[in-house]
């Protein structure tokens, strides 16, 4: 049970954790068809990670997919039911798949990361984590498509997807950003449908804490904390003294006898 102090404390994590997804790569996805974005090739055949935040209300939606070009191999990451839905294949082997218990639909921002390790392939979303594997002969992926996020262009070919029913899939609405494979965002090589809205996340998701005024500076999101008695990033450093006394006293005395 949380303490009087934490429990006082508590109601702000959702601010804090909304703030630490904003970024200078925050695209919003409207979800109207011939939506799409390109990006530069994720090298995703061996091992490799790929992570970004999203934030939706739909329960059915493309994310992300990538192919070899319309035989064997492909990875797609997909909305269905309100859920992230994972599926791969190498090799021309029956595709491995997975599902999350965690709902994304709830248009509140959700964490992910998926990670390659040859036939393995482990997503996670906020904490909760899931693997699948695929029965193939090879361990490698083949890779040479480029990497589409939202929807896919209308140039390609269905012969060159190896998914039949990728194209078909509704394109994705909301907001996705911080996309990042490894450590660096991809280049983005093309789009239609999508605009980076950060001045979008400053009105309606405002990371900045105690009165911080938000802005839009080079590309990131900033927090101007000279008006009120907070500093840091997101002008929420104030509160340390309070979590210092979090720990003074255990109990929540804070408020006197």
């Amino acid at each position: 049970k949380l303490s009087g102090c934490w429990s006082s404390l508590w109601p702000l994590w959702p601010l804090l954790l909304a703030g630490l997804f904003l970024s200078a790569g925050a695209l919003e996805f409207g979800g109207a068809p011939g939506q799409w974005a390109r990006y530069a090739r994720w090298e995703a055949g061996s091992i490799g990670e790929l992570s970004f935040s999203l934030k939706t209300n739909v329960s059915k939606a493309l994310v992300l997919y990538l192919d070899d070009g319309g035989n064997c191999d492909f990875l797609e990451l997909l909305i269905g039911g309100g859920h992230l839905q994972l599926r791969f294949a190498i090799h021309c082997a029956e595709p491995a798949a997975l599902q999350m218990e965690t709902r994304v639909s709830d248009d509140r921002w959700h964490m992910v990361l998926l990670t390659r390790n040859y036939r393995e392939t482990m997503l996670m979303v906020d904490g909760e984590t899931k693997v699948a594997e695929v029965r193939s002969k090879r361990k490698e992926m083949a890779v040479v498509s480029d990497l589409f996020v939202g929807g896919i262009p209308p140039d390609v070919r269905l012969s060159a997807l190896t998914s039949s029913t990728v194209k078909y899939e509704p394109p994705f609405m909301g907001l996705i950003s911080n996309l990042k494979v490894g450590e660096m965002p991809p280049t983005l090589l093309n789009s239609n449908g999508i605009h980076n809205d950060l001045e979008y996340l400053c009105v309606k998701q405002n990371p900045c804490l105690n009165g911080g005024y938000c802005s839009v500076q080079f590309g990131e999101v900033y927090c101007d904390c000279s008006h009120t008695r907070f500093r840091g990033k997101y002008c929420k450093e104030g509160k340390t003294f309070l979590l210092l006394l979090c720990d003074i006293y255990p109990l929540g005395k804070l408020g006197g006898p």
